[in-house]
């Protein structure tokens, strides 16, 4: 029993002295998921559980989005080490969307879409929001339009050019969430953003993308096609 809490003591102890001496940057995918995680089981050693994650997920970025219960389905992960995992990815996601756009330069949707998901996320009412651009792609201004259902009457695009207009905008990125969690558009999604898209041909403005927010994703009707 001795022998083996001392391997794995040394096991888990490796990708953090590495670090030391290296600095984290050079660590591997692998190694930083090991000092996050610091012990495997009886029959799946540190690394293999790291890596078992890395498999199933294909990537980091799709690890990030799983949620508590799919991670607690891996042996070795409870809830305190599934919150953990999630913990240090919220802090990466904040970071990058708060480095970015303290530059201020929209570089893609996906930018605006992880920031959106941090600030949206749990929120139980539907909200309209709208990121405007200049010419350069430069924030302008992240505004709330409205709260309510697209289908509502009172989401127009006249509100949300009047505002373009004022600040003087090239550019605009339709963001809204769906508090059921799901992503998928819907008619009134869809026909919303074809309106806009219209709206703004006329007035010069380019209406981007339309970012759909759910749980722990977002999609874009301009990656997907549909706008």
């Amino acid at each position: 029993m001795a022998q083996l809490a001392e391997k794995q003591s040394v096991t888990t102890l490796r990708p953090r002295e590495a670090a030391l001496k290296y600095g984290i940057s050079a660590a591997e995918d692998v190694e930083l998921l090991q000092i996050i995680l610091r012990t495997g089981t009886v029959n799946q050693s540190l690394p293999q559980l790291a890596q078992s994650l890395l498999t199933t997920y294909d990537n980091l970025a799709f690890l990030s989005l799983a949620s508590i219960e799919s991670l607690t389905q891996f042996s070795g992960i409870g809830l305190t080490k599934a919150i953990e995992l999630q913990a240090a990815f919220e802090l990466g996601q904040r970071a990058l969307a708060q480095r970015q756009l303290r530059q201020g330069v929209v570089a893609s949707s996906s930018m605006i879409g992880y920031h959106m998901l941090q600030k949206l996320r749990g929120c139980t009412q539907e909200k309209l929001i709208v990121v405007y651009l200049d010419t350069k792609n430069q924030i302008i201004q992240e505004r709330t339009i409205f709260i309510g259902g697209l289908n509502s009457s009172i989401a127009h695009p006249r509100e949300i050019y009047r505002q373009a207009v004022l600040l003087s905008a090239a550019r605009l990125i339709i963001v809204h969430n769906h508090p059921s969690g799901q992503i998928a558009p819907s008619k009134n999604d869809i026909q919303f953003s074809k309106r806009l898209i219209d709206c703004g041909e006329i007035m010069g403005i380019t209406c981007l993308d339309h970012l759909i927010i759910g749980a722990d994703e977002y999609l874009s009707l301009k990656e997907e096609g549909v706008i």
